[in-house]
């Protein structure tokens, strides 16, 4: 039998021999590789296995802010002057990691349903939202840049870079059909920033949108349906220039106070105060909003309230909101035509600074248009003529050029080498009359306090001399009106107040000295004269004006309200006199409005029960190329926490007694409405 030679065992070796080499390699590799992956898995599921457990169910979580409606603003009886009124709104909450191409997704999905004022719409965005949603246009526009830029492109940030690629796209208007309103939303939500809530629209949403937009809110994340609050003015919409304005969603934060608010968290379109108290008290009034933690875990997202949020705290004022509106509506029935300006007054109480009044109109002279103008009282100065001599007559007193018991002169001409010639209103042919300084007050004699403010500056009046006063008399005679408050700000509670202007008083304008001493000269604001006045009738104390009387703050259910801070007497300074020289100037001021000199100045202000003190003022001014008038007037009463400061700007007339008639109607306004007469 032939054996077959393919089963011959001559190679008795394992059959592996009869393999080629490259295959034992690959066959090795193979094994080697599985016993490396045998174990690391062994390694990643039993030493690291926790681990990755942990990290496969770690959730994403952040804290959203919601907003919180502004404290309220209440008159000095309780009733609201400044309240809120709630609107449903849309709202966006900007994640902490969400990118510009899922915003832009975002708004153009809720652009289907609300439609936005898109005035403040900027290319800039628009622009943004082109590259963010074209891609193949966003390419083209960076091959495009980087080709006009070929030397600084390669070492551009991506910042420079996306400036350079929008300002491409402004250039060649390649966003000509992005809609403005997609756009103008996309702006809105780019603004806000991480976890801060802003408003997409704050009023007007139809139940329709709302009830689509609610459907869709998986969608569209960090979108919700919220409320809004906006200001109204239960006693009048007058009161809005006293208590001041805050900015809407459209208009944004002001860009004066921009980068410090948005340091703050604020968001770009988030409402803030913007002028008078509203601005002055913002970190009190706007509240402090809800957080709220918001978890996902897979596609699960779950909620869970960080903080309820707490209303703003509102302010209640001094102001009397009824006698706010009589003394407002008293100027405005009294204001004379012609070039007159305004007319501008402040009710105070001298003991502690409360402001029960600040009304004011402006008055357009061309047009014969009146604006309501309360702050006017801060902000306009004017050259208020002679209600400031009482303040020079306790400078006199003072400086020793005059006592209680000596201090008659003639009222007479005064003729100084140089100047005009000045006389009294009721002695223009300047017959020498001998008056002490009671009656200099009570008839208002410039003669007099000519001749008082030449012996403050250093220098005795001798008719026809040349004026030599000392160097520092426009300073020390200035001092002497400052220690009254004449020429400084008052320190009130509210923004933009000015200080007044004080006249060059250096070469020819030395001689305006001789019109300083008698209220012609310098301007000062209407508030000025209210502090003033009030130092007289308190003694001497200079205290600080105030509109804001508390504070007070709601319990965070809402169910009442608490006293956290209530406004004390800040005193500035003291007028130092002594008992008789106060009592030269308050009988002085008595017989203004009760005096029988056929001069008096008051006579608008005789027989009223009880009895005022005035002073009454007019200063020569020029308006719209005319000679003009301003009429002026302090009045206190003793005892009571009443004093009362007036101007009228602009007057054609000299002295036809409008403010004797306005601050009678204003005096007896202030026993009917705010405090019983101490005669009732």
């Amino acid at each position: 039998m032939n054996r077959n030679r393919y089963l011959d065992d001559t190679n008795k070796n394992d059959a592996r021999a009869n393999l080629p080499g490259r295959l034992k390699l690959l066959l090795g590799l193979v094994v080697a590789l599985i016993a490396a992956l045998l174990i690391q898995l062994a390694f990643l599921t039993l030493k690291q296995g926790a681990g990755y457990l942990s990290e496969v169910n770690q959730s994403d979580q952040t804290v959203e802010k919601g907003n919180a409606p502004r404290g309220l603003i209440y008159d000095a009886t309780g009733k609201v002057i400044t309240g809120n009124q709630s609107a449903t709104a849309v709202t966006y909450t900007r994640g902490s990691t969400t990118t510009t191409t899922q915003i832009a997704t975002i708004a153009k999905k809720l652009s289907k349903y609300i439609s936005i004022d898109t005035t403040r719409l900027n290319a800039r965005s628009k622009a943004d939202y082109y590259l963010v949603t074209d891609t193949k246009g966003a390419e083209k526009v960076q091959e495009a840049v980087k080709k006009e830029n070929p030397t600084t492109a390669s070492s551009w940030s991506t910042t420079q870079l996306n400036t350079a690629m929008a300002q491409y796209v402004m250039k060649h208007n390649l966003a000509k059909n992005v809609d403005d309103n997609v756009a103008m939303i996309f702006q809105k939500m780019s603004g806000a920033s991480a976890l801060s809530t802003t408003y997409i629209k704050d009023s007007d949403v139809s139940d329709d949108a709302q009830a689509k937009i609610a459907e869709r809110m998986a969608s569209m994340p960090g979108v919700k349906i919220g409320e809004s609050w906006s200001r109204n003015y239960p006693e009048g919409n007058d009161f809005q220039s006293l208590t001041g304005t805050v900015s809407d969603e459209s208009a944004g934060l002001p860009s004066d106070r921009l980068h410090r608010l948005l340091a703050e968290g604020y968001s770009q379109n988030e409402p803030v105060g913007t002028s008078a108290l509203e601005k002055q008290y913002e970190s009190l009034l706007k509240g402090s909003p809800s957080q709220t933690t918001v978890t996902t875990m897979g596609n699960v997202k779950t909620s869970s309230i960080k903080y309820q949020g707490q209303a703003g705290d509102s302010l209640k004022l001094t102001i009397n909101a009824e006698y706010q509106k009589k003394v407002q509506q008293i100027l405005e029935d009294n204001l004379p035509g012609g070039n007159v300006q305004g007319a501008y007054s402040t009710v105070i109480n001298p003991y502690t600074g409360g402001i029960f009044a600040m009304a004011g109109v402006s008055r357009d002279s061309s047009t014969g248009k009146k604006t309501a103008n309360q702050l006017g009282n801060i902000n306009q100065a004017i050259v208020m003529g002679s209600v400031v001599k009482p303040a020079v007559l306790a400078t006199g007193f003072q400086k020793g050029v005059i006592t209680p018991t000596s201090n008659t002169m003639n009222d007479q001409a005064i003729k100084i080498a140089g100047t005009p010639t000045i006389t009294s209103y009721w002695n223009k042919n300047g017959t020498p009359t001998p008056i002490d300084a009671r009656t200099a007050l009570e008839t208002s004699s410039n003669s007099y306090f000519v001749q008082l403010g030449m012996k403050i500056g250093g220098q005795t009046y001798s008719s026809g001399s040349s004026l030599h006063l000392n160097s520092d008399a426009f300073q020390t005679l200035r001092n002497g009106l400052g220690q009254f408050g004449l020429g400084t700000k008052t320190g009130i509670d509210v923004e933009g107040e000015t200080a007044g202007y004080k006249g060059l008083t250096t070469g020819t304008n030395m001689g305006k000295y001789l019109y300083e001493s008698f209220g012609q000269y310098d301007s000062y604001t209407t508030l000025q004269l209210a502090r003033y006045v009030s130092a007289i009738a308190n003694g001497g104390y200079l205290v600080q004006p105030h509109l804001v009387g508390s504070v007070l703050q709601t319990d965070k259910d809402a169910k009442y309200q608490k006293t956290v801070w209530t406004a004390e007497p800040q005193l500035q300074s003291q007028v130092s006199l002594s008992s008789d020289e106060w009592k030269v100037i308050k009988d002085g001021m008595y017989q203004v409005a009760n005096g029988s000199s056929s001069h008096n100045t008051g006579t608008a202000l005789h027989n009223m029960t009880p009895k005022v003190y005035a002073k009454t003022g007019t200063a020569e001014t020029s308006t719209n190329g005319h000679t003009t008038f301003t009429e002026s007037m302090v009045v206190y009463v003793p005892g009571t926490p009443f004093a009362m400061s007036l101007a009228i700007p602009g007057m054609d007339s000299y002295l036809d007694g409008t403010n004797g008639r306005i601050a009678k109607q204003i005096i007896e306004a202030f026993w009917q409405m705010v405090v019983a007469s101490p005669n009732s």
